[in-house]
């Protein structure tokens, strides 16, 4: 009589056991997704993270872009990065130094930044809002509150964009220049 009793109590103890397990696992399938744990929508749909990043764009054997970022979160077809520092390598000229809060770039290697954006070529420095790299044409635009400063002048316009090909910015949209005279030039 007491086989029965304990043939009944491990019966019920190990149907508890497959019915936990049932429920934990059916709770991790379903109801563990980060929607339904308050997280925030991009980081609910990250491919990948990543600490410390370095990457270099290269196109015909070379260097267009080095970049470097303390975190990416990959969603989709684009990569976030955060903070963000950029070398640009133009075909003429000393290299192009980018550093940015954010960014954001694309499979096809084209780089979107939002956010204060400091461009240093020496003596020369370029601030603005919003700027544009296209990997096709190997150039840079920037827009919003853009300002070009360099030994005895300021410039500050809406827009500019600079060929990395020929070294060439072109300045552009309600433009103000302020001359100072810098010592020792005549």
């Amino acid at each position: 009589m007491w086989r029965i009793h304990i043939r009944i109590f491990f019966i019920l103890v190990i149907i508890s056991v497959v019915g936990g397990i049932a429920i934990v696992l059916t709770f991790y399938r379903y109801g563990a997704n980060p929607e339904n744990l308050g997280i925030s929508k991009i980081e609910s749909h990250v491919d990948i993270g990543l600490q410390k990043v370095h990457h270099v764009a290269v196109k015909n054997g070379k260097k267009l872009w080095d970049l470097q970022s303390e975190s990416v979160q990959r969603v989709s077809s684009q990569s976030f990065f955060s903070p963000l520092t950029v070398t640009f390598f133009p075909d003429v000229g000393n290299l192009i130094g980018l550093i940015s809060q954010k960014g954001c770039v694309k499979d096809n290697k084209n780089i979107e930044i939002n956010g204060h954006v400091v461009i240093s070529q020496p003596p020369w420095q370029i601030t603005c809002e919003e700027l544009t790299y296209s990997y096709t044409r190997h150039d840079i635009m920037g827009k919003k509150n853009v300002s070009v400063k360099g030994p005895g002048l300021t410039m500050l316009a809406n827009s500019m964009y600079y060929d990395l090909n020929t070294h060439q910015v072109t300045i552009e949209e309600a433009i103000e220049l302020t001359l100072t005279q810098v010592k020792g030039l005549k």
